[in-house]
């Protein structure tokens, strides 16, 4: 293969019409969702197949008039034709190599497909005369000819774990040179929107369009739980971290319970020396359990047992607000919203002194930052929290990394209200922690690791 030669890129899709697509997630979705699926599925992934500069896109279609297609006016759409798989690759691939010097067959079963995939398949073609991208099922995700004699693919089973295998047996049986490229994943059955949903949430996987319907359809499902937009249907969990918090620990949680029914409210304590533990235990309709020391560790063991609609997370040495149940339900009505967080309003704390006057320095952050930390009362939908990989195991910044991991999941809204949090931290040492404020997230933010930053951070407590 030279430089100046072609390829066509031909995608395989049906029309997304419910009913006849992705039928094996409508008991997750039902048929509508399901559809709306592989309609998101097939933009991405035109969108990956028409990024390449080096091939024409073609899209192999069941019914090249359905008007379900939503194409761009010059874009070309072929039928499949009759026969089974391997027939209808057949077809469209023999039509591809009539004006093209290699042709590539993909589905939309892989959205957001990294276009280095597809380059590899490209170059592999170069001594190879077929090159397969395997599925981790046993399928495949691409199949690549330089020459499809007729009868290539006839007799080979489809839809088994040893499609893919069988495949390139058949291919080698009649003398083509065969490359592999590295597994890939698809998405058929229900337990692979799980993992669909971490590789989106983690930035293993950008598929923008797969990422809105996927937040819009569970949104779609809270709400037949039960409309979040009336607060005494949306069940709040809140999860407080605690680790020698004996003075404040009573407060917290009995303002806490004043808000209003909250689902339930999980103490999470990381190892308290004092009485922390039996204070908490003391304040009836809370929950007490242990988990190793750190904040992410605490915050995802309190999330595992946690059976609400809604995490909040909210460390002890804040005053939440009176309102922040109806706030929440109401932020988290709107489908599109997959977090939310408060403005923070830094108090003395009963100390005095001429610190205290710099105190609105550490109110910035939370009205300028648009990825809220911690102390700002954070709350997210429990399936996208979920969908995220929870809370990073790292000795600092793990919610600003949460907060990264949920946006790519949907808007992250900064709730017009506060919450008050102590300023104990900032007075015992103004200029180091205002400091510390302003350079070490920009210092994670260019890859500084936050083990690295942990070192150069000492809480006060």
């Amino acid at each position: 293969m030279t430089a100046s030669e072609r390829g066509c890129l031909c995608i395989f899709a049906k029309p997304p019409r419910a009913g006849l697509v992705k039928t094996r997630l409508t008991g997750a979705l039902g048929d509508e969702g399901a559809a709306q699926l592989a309609s998101a599925f097939f933009e991405d992934t035109w969108a990956v197949a028409t990024s390449v500069a080096w091939a024409d896109c073609v899209l192999a279609t069941t019914e090249v008039d359905a008007p379900e297609w939503r194409l761009p006016q010059h874009a070309i759409a072929w039928p499949q034709g009759d026969g089974n798989l391997g027939r209808r690759l057949e077809q469209i691939l023999g039509r591809a190599l009539a004006t093209h010097d290699f042709a590539l067959a993909i589905g939309t079963d892989s959205p957001g497909m990294p276009t280095a995939l597809l380059d590899a398949a490209r170059i592999a073609l170069r001594s190879a005369d077929a090159v397969i991208g395997p599925t981790e099922d046993g399928g495949f995700y691409l199949l690549g000819l330089r020459g499809c004699p007729a009868g290539l693919l006839a007799g080979i089973p489809w839809s088994r774990t040893d499609t893919c295998a069988r495949t390139v047996g058949q291919l080698r049986r009649v003398g083509l040179r065969v490359a592999v490229l590295p597994p890939w994943f698809d998405v058929d059955r229900p337990e692979d929107l799980d993992r669909l949903r971490m590789m989106v949430a983690t930035g293993r996987l950008s598929a923008p369009a797969t990422t809105r319907a996927l937040v819009r359809l569970e949104a779609l499902a809270d709400a037949a739980r039960g409309s979040p937009g009336r607060w005494r249907t949306l069940r709040v969990s809140l999860i407080v971290p605690v680790l020698d918090e004996e003075a404040r620990i009573d407060g917290f949680l009995r303002r806490a319970l004043a808000l209003g029914p909250l689902h339930e409210i999980i103490v999470v304590d990381g190892g308290s020396t004092d009485r922390t533990v039996q204070v908490a235990a003391a304040v009836r309709g809370c929950r007490v359990i242990t988990a190793p020391r750190g904040r992410s560790q605490q915050l995802n063991a309190g999330a595992r047992v946690a059976t609400g609609d809604a995490l909040w997370f909210a460390h002890a040495d804040v005053r939440l607000p009176a309102d922040g149940l109806a706030l929440i339900a109401r932020t988290l009505a709107e489908p599109a919203v997959a977090a939310g967080a408060f403005r923070i309003r830094t108090v003395p704390d009963g100390a005095r002194g001429w610190a205290a006057r710099w105190l609105p320095l550490a109110d910035l952050r939370s009205r300028y930052t648009r990825l809220p930390y911690g102390d700002q009362a954070v709350f997210v939908r429990r399936h996208l929290f979920e969908a995220a990989g929870g809370f990073p195991d790292q000795p600092l910044f793990e919610d600003l990394e949460l907060s990264r991991r949920i946006r790519r999941l949907g808007h992250v809204r900064a709730v017009r209200s506060t919450v008050e949090v102590s300023g104990r931290r900032f007075m015992a040492r103004p200029f180091y922690y205002a400091a510390a404020m302003t350079v070490l997230p920009v210092l994670y933010r260019v890859g500084v690791s936050a083990a690295t930053l942990a070192r150069a951070y000492r809480p006060v407590r």
